[in-house]
């Protein structure tokens, strides 16, 4: 009779560590799953900043390529047509 409760009470133990680790590792593998949203969501931000950053950045050449042209049209180096056609090609 002592040997069945022993057993009883080993049994219960065991079941309950069992299910300790099993929410142990449960939360481990959503804490993981978490991360890896986060990482891909701070990845995403920082695609977007940067893609915002090269928008800025090819305006900004976009502009000083047109200024260029200018100065040599100013200078007498390109015609008007010329001017032109090169504008065009850039803003295209």
């Amino acid at each position: 009779m002592l040997n069945y409760l022993v057993f009883g009470i080993a049994g219960v133990i065991f079941i309950t560590v069992l299910v300790i680790t099993g929410k142990a590792i449960s939360r481990g593998i959503e804490a993981k799953q978490n991360q890896k949203n986060i990482s891909n969501d701070e990845n995403s931000d920082l695609n977007e900043a940067n893609l915002a950053t090269n928008n800025t950045n090819s305006n900004t050449t976009i502009s000083d390529q047109i200024n260029d042209l200018n100065k040599l049209k100013e200078q007498g180096a390109l015609t008007e047509e010329e001017f032109k056609k090169a504008k065009e090609k850039i803003l295209n």
